[in-house]
């Protein structure tokens, strides 16, 4: 019978410790060997991140356009080039186009004028005193003061040289700052124009917002809204149908000028204060006003009569007008 083989225990121990460690080093490397290889990869099915992209210089908008921020609101009214028609001038800072029109039927039928205004600066917006000067009861006629204010287009205004008293200013020149009796009508600055009822203004608050214009005639013919007032501050003497003048508002850089014949049978009736307000509402002015009218009523453009005063017209004390340097030159 062979002898069997024994095995030191001290081999044993050694081999016990040497299995043990090779299992301790596969469980450490399957927890963290494993999940540190897998964290090196993009995860499955998910795009890599795009990289941020290097901050630049961004470009400046451009500021090179030398017009105004009217002539660019109303660009398409405007041209390059001066034109001149018989009832239309448009230039690069003036734009003027005149309607004839008609008010009514039959025998109360009147014929009116209107002048639809685009202007690219508030400086093309000027009022002129007859031979250039405030002196009380002076007149001109109406033909040499648009050729001596060198106006494109003028109509009568608010008998400024007549009037002892009042709120008023002419080309940013207050000539009296007393409380009227009349609506007020201001034309600011910034081009917009607002009429204020008598006696319902604060004129430290008007001068504030920094007038060009103020007349003292009226009566204001529309409510906040541009629709026709439900009464207005005007006499009996002159609440009758009548020759009218009348200045519209927009928006700053447009307006209107209306002017109505009248007292001429067969031709031209004239309208009553109501009635010139509805030409307004009807043209979609937010804001306007009356001016002398009456033989004074009166629209000239390019050195032309448009209207025809009533009883021959007479001189006036002032215009309102639309100008711009060098004009006639084209003329």
């Amino acid at each position: 019978m062979k002898e069997k083989k024994t095995i030191p225990l001290l081999n044993v121990v050694s081999l016990d410790l040497m299995l043990a460690a090779l299992i301790v080093a596969l469980v450490l490397f399957l927890r963290m060997g494993v999940p540190l290889l897998e964290s090196r990869a993009a995860p499955r099915n998910t795009p890599a991140p795009t990289p941020a992209p290097i901050p630049t210089a961004q470009a400046a908008e451009p500021t090179g356009d030398p017009r105004s921020e009217w002539q660019i609101r109303f660009a398409e009214h405007f041209s390059a080039e001066t034109e001149i028609g018989e009832r239309s001038y448009r230039s690069e800072n003036v734009s003027i186009e005149i309607e004839t029109l008609q008010f009514g039927e039959g025998i109360d039928a009147s014929v009116y004028h209107v002048a639809d205004i685009y202007l690219g600066s508030p400086e093309f917006f000027q009022t002129y005193t007859a031979n250039g000067r405030m002196v009380y009861f002076e007149t001109q006629p109406v033909e040499e003061m648009a050729a001596d204010s060198h106006a494109i287009l003028c109509i009568s205004g608010d008998f400024l040289t007549y009037q002892t008293s009042g709120f008023l200013m002419r080309n940013g020149e207050f000539y009296r700052q007393d409380t009227p009796l009349n609506d007020l009508c201001v034309l600011y600055a910034d081009g917009v124009m607002e009429t204020y009822p008598a006696g319902t203004y604060d004129a430290q608050q008007i001068i504030e917002r920094s007038p060009r214009q103020i007349w003292s005639f009226g009566p204001a013919l529309l409510d906040a809204e541009g629709h026709v007032l439900g009464k207005y501050n005007v006499s009996t003497a002159v609440s009758y149908p009548n020759p009218r003048s009348a200045v519209g508002y927009y928006e700053p850089g447009h307006y209107c000028f209306v002017v109505v014949d009248g007292r001429q049978e067969g031709y031209s009736h004239g309208v009553t204060v109501p009635e010139l307000a509805r030409i307004f509402e009807e043209l979609g002015c937010k804001a306007a006003y009356n001016l002398d009218g009456g033989g004074s009523a009166v629209m000239v453009f390019n050195h032309e009569r448009v209207s025809r005063q009533s009883n021959g017209g007479r001189a006036l004390g002032d215009i309102l007008l639309i100008t711009e340097p060098g004009w006639e030159e084209e003329a």
